[in-house]
């Protein structure tokens, strides 16, 4: 698959092969479909510490689900095992995959257990929490990216989470929201009056947007 992925002619359209067939790889090993010798549970982080540098980005940004696989969905494990990935930038990306999840619906229900009472933000600062300390950034970005994917332009639900996250981590995550924002939008004004509409750390957003 990878192979085909690089007989693209440019690199935007290789690298979103690659995200493809990883995605589609770790979902067939969810279902029990993986082809023998690809993933392992003594080898949680296999295949992508394995495969070539140029893949292991995007191998890693769609790791969780096997991860969550492997432990049960306990998120303090998972986002541990992400420590032995071979490069900082590969743990980055791995935690970033488990981030993602913190703020999808489907996977809270499964991986917060007993939300009675709680709010969608806490529920998702919840799950960051469960991150190795120094590492509840990668969380915090993983989770802006992921509910941006689903609203859009609409920064309700992320605001809502950055106000819930832990004061140090509230700037990074209003630049995190303009940076989806300014991927989303080529309306430069748009994205201006979303990052103003935040409750703080407006300046911030704008930053994140490059405004």
């Amino acid at each position: 698959s990878l192979a085909v992925c690089d007989s693209l002619s440019t690199a935007t359209g290789q690298d979103g092969c690659w995200q493809g067939a990883f995605m589609e790889n770790v979902n067939a090993a969810m279902r029990g479909e993986a082809r023998e010798g690809v993933f392992s549970k003594s080898d949680p982080l296999a295949p992508c510490n394995g495969v070539a540098g140029k893949y292991r980005h995007e191998c890693f940004i769609n790791h969780a689900g096997w991860l969550m696989h492997v432990f049960s969905n306990n998120v303090a494990h998972a986002s541990a095992a992400c420590l032995q990935a071979p490069s900082a930038a590969n743990v980055s990306a791995c935690l970033q995959s488990i981030g993602l999840m913190v703020t999808n619906p489907v996977w809270q229900a499964a991986l917060a257990g007993n939300t009675a009472g709680k709010s969608f933000a806490e529920i998702s600062w919840g799950l960051c929490v469960q991150f190795p300390e120094t590492y509840q950034s990668e969380c915090v970005r993983g989770a802006v990216d992921n509910v941006l994917n689903f609203d859009e332009l609409d920064v309700t639900r992320a605001d809502a989470f950055c106000q819930a996250v832990s004061s140090n981590l509230r700037v990074l995550c209003a630049e995190r929201i303009g940076g989806s924002l300014r991927s989303q939008a080529t309306d430069v004004a748009a994205v201006r009056q979303k990052c103003q509409s935040l409750k703080d750390n407006q300046v911030a957003c704008l930053r994140g947007a490059g405004l």
